[in-house]
């Protein structure tokens, strides 16, 4: 007998089992395909740039009182980041950090501040982080609760 055939006789063997036993074997749930992720909200062209004053001004606050020193700052629609930064210095924003509360955008951008210290997320990361913003787990778990609803804005208010 071939393996393939051995492997077909015990699913069907376990198929079997699965009908007379049924508290032994419960039914696994079926995992239907999902649709094709929905387009996100753009922003208009105004809407970015408010974003853009918003969050270029708390860089710069958050900048001076760090002494950091970032080149260029980005506004995107990125889906599945808040903020990120390069070696070069460079720092990205999601534009819908803008509808975030005001504390909650700080923490992002002290977090992405940070980054020009440490490329990483060592314990020496998270203490710039915690010695700039100390409540920063709070904002950390508002982001995390509440995404859904800032990936829904389609326009600042």
């Amino acid at each position: 007998m071939s393996v393939s055939g051995l492997m077909r006789d015990v699913r069907d063997f376990l198929k079997d089992l699965s009908r007379d036993l049924p508290d032994v074997f419960p039914r696994r749930p079926v995992y239907r395909r999902v649709a094709r992720r929905a387009r996100l909200p753009r922003p208009s062209a105004a809407d970015r740039e408010r974003a853009r004053g918003i969050i270029s001004a708390r860089a710069a606050h958050w900048a001076a009182l760090l002494d950091a020193k970032y080149n260029r700052i980005a506004i995107k629609g990125q889906r599945s980041l808040w903020g990120s930064c390069s070696r070069k210095g460079n720092l990205n924003f999601n534009w819908r950090l803008a509808a975030a509360p005001p504390e909650t955008l700080d923490y992002v951008v002290v977090h992405e501040l940070c980054h020009l210290r440490e490329m990483n997320h060592s314990s020496r990361f998270w203490a710039h982080v915690a010695a700039a913003c100390p409540d920063y787990k709070t904002h950390r778990r508002w982001l995390r609760d509440n995404t859904a609803a800032l990936m829904a804005v389609s326009a600042l208010a």
